[in-house]
């Protein structure tokens, strides 16, 4: 068993959970213009899933309801309310990932000055130009 930065004992299968956690949602700690990417294909996905709630006459989640949510709020948000709260906790845990989940914030900052109309263009540029 290891131990965290606060004096907390965490149980080594507990650390390798947490750190397969921090692997799935990466996106968001990676340079904003990676993010941004992720960000479209995230939300892509949320829309989709909403898509067959509606399709299927369930109630629309709402984090998944593209008439209520927009990409960008979603982003916002997730740092906010969930993610971030999470990688401050586990920079206490893992000393060594503060600088990484300092890109984090950096991240959060920059999305104030985005909307979708710019995201989905820049997405679209990207596509096009893949093509090439």
């Amino acid at each position: 068993r290891g131990q965290g930065a606060e004096g907390l004992r965490i149980p080594n299968q507990l650390k390798m959970e947490l750190i397969v956690k921090c692997a799935d949602t990466s996106n968001v700690i990676r340079p904003h213009k990676v993010a941004r990417r992720w960000a479209i294909r995230v939300t892509d996905e949320f829309f989709r899933q909403g898509d067959l709630e509606a399709q299927h006459g369930l109630e629309v989640s709402a984090i998944c309801d593209r008439k209520k949510q927009t990409r960008v709020g979603i982003q916002k948000g997730f740092i906010d309310f969930v993610i971030g709260p999470f990688y401050r906790k586990i920079a206490t845990v893992f000393p060594s990932l503060k600088e990484d989940i300092g890109q984090l914030w950096i991240n959060r900052e920059c999305w104030d000055s985005w909307d979708d109309q710019t995201l989905e263009a820049e997405d679209l540029q990207f596509r096009v130009s893949a093509l090439n």
